[in-house]
């Protein structure tokens, strides 16, 4: 998948929202990466990776502090949607 070779657990990410535009994101320690499953029934949903989320951009704010959940592919991908932290 395009992007699961990016990280390992304990590495900073950070998923942008957009193509057009390096503002929205979301960014995070990798505490677990694989299949992303359901928070109620427990059915895979998609692989990726499971981010604590520690910043959102100059526009964002709300989710800091909480999981994220970030694909390894989409059908919408860009280059550079998931990328390292520096």
């Amino acid at each position: 998948m395009k992007y699961e070779n990016i990280a390992q657990i304990g590495q900073v990410i950070r998923s942008m929202d957009f193509a057009s535009t390096d503002e929205h994101y979301i960014q995070g320690t990798v505490i677990d990466k694989g299949w992303i499953l359901h928070p109620e029934t427990g059915h895979k949903i998609f692989k990726g990776y499971t981010i604590q989320i520690e910043d959102e951009g100059p526009h964002g704010g709300a989710r800091v502090g909480d999981t994220g959940y970030v694909p390894f592919e989409t059908t919408f991908d860009f280059e550079n949607r998931v990328q390292l932290a520096s």
